[in-house]
């Protein structure tokens, strides 16, 4: 317990009174049965005092730090049991959050580059859609919908070896749009997203296209404004990988979903009621709902804050 200042503020008195109270509680029965007595009258006094008006609390606070101060050496060490109370306090304030509020998740692939690298590590907004009940997909309140533009993590919606883990694209559509690319432009609702070419022969920083180039561009959705890749048009000569390009979709390929045999809004796609859909950052190296469809919104889990590991990318805003 720290020393009692001079001045007594109704503040600092309360303060005293409640750490008073945790001492006697769990080490009081290290003091003889007199000393414990006088130690819980003194106590009893200033709650009394701090119950009125006026300034009594003044006097019964000293008192009763006069009282402790003779037996400080005997109570001043916490006990074990306090120790196991603090740390189990932390460790459920830890879960909580990471249940409701923030969470920590790592970059496996690179299907959002440039955006997210792999290897970045990056915290989640969990509470900004709304409060979710753990290990289920209900909401117990929600406090705002999903947004085009915003980087998600979510639940894997398919099944086979990918279900339940965690994924994370950019929603680029929600309930009601249609959608589609055409030539590396994604147009929904029949207006093409704005967009400018900011480079047109770069490496692409993935391992898995380490043989090409890529072309970037600023993708403008809403309020949104992101960086985003896709193969550069292959030269004689380049790896048979840098020739796997996707400008296009949905297509005739019925590899992928949203093909023309299975969707009767080709050569588009429309996002059903309480679905978004999802597109990596790195066109032609993304699985996404190009191919195993639509994201419920009750499996997204929330949206990416920023980037805190490695160095050189601290604290950098997830765009």
């Amino acid at each position: 317990m720290r020393a009692l200042s001079e001045k007594v503020t109704r503040k600092k008195a309360k303060k005293l009174a409640k750490e008073m109270a945790h001492i006697l509680k769990h080490r009081g029965y290290r003091l003889k049965a007199p000393d414990r007595e006088l130690l819980e009258q003194r106590l009893f006094a200033l709650r009394s005092a701090l119950a009125k008006d006026g300034d009594e609390f003044v006097y019964e606070a000293k008192k009763l730090y006069e009282a402790y101060k003779r037996h400080h050496e005997v109570l001043k060490k916490a006990t074990f049991r306090e120790f196991v109370e603090s740390f189990g306090s932390a460790i459920l304030i830890a879960l909580l959050l990471r249940a409701f509020v923030i969470e920590a998740f790592k970059i496996p692939t690179g299907s959002m580059i440039p955006t997210l690298m792999v290897g970045d590590h990056i915290f989640v907004n969990k509470f900004v859609y709304g409060l979710r009940v753990p290990f289920t997909h209900r909401f117990m309140v929600r406090f705002s919908e999903p947004k085009r533009g915003d980087v998600a993590v979510f639940e894997f919606p398919g099944d086979g070896e990918d279900k339940g883990k965690d994924f994370i694209k950019r929603i680029v559509a929600v309930a009601g749009d249609k959608v589609r690319l055409r030539d590396n432009q994604l147009i929904i609702n029949d207006e093409p997203v704005v967009s400018e070419v900011i480079a047109k022969d770069v490496p692409c920083d993935d391992e898995s296209l380490a043989p090409c180039r890529c072309v970037r561009q600023i993708e403008r959705i809403g309020e949104k404004s992101y960086i985003s890749q896709h193969l550069a048009p292959p030269q004689p000569g380049d790896h048979v990988r840098c020739f796997d390009q996707r400008p296009d979709w949905p297509t005739d390929d019925p590899r992928m979903f949203g093909s023309k045999g299975t969707n009767g809004d080709y050569p588009e796609v429309k996002v059903p009621d309480g679905h978004v859909l999802t597109i990596g950052d790195n066109r032609d190296n993304s699985s996404d709902g190009r191919y195993w469809g639509f994201v419920p919104v009750d499996y997204i889990k929330g949206k990416a804050m920023f980037i805190w590991w490695p160095p050189g990318r601290w604290f950098r805003a997830v765009h």
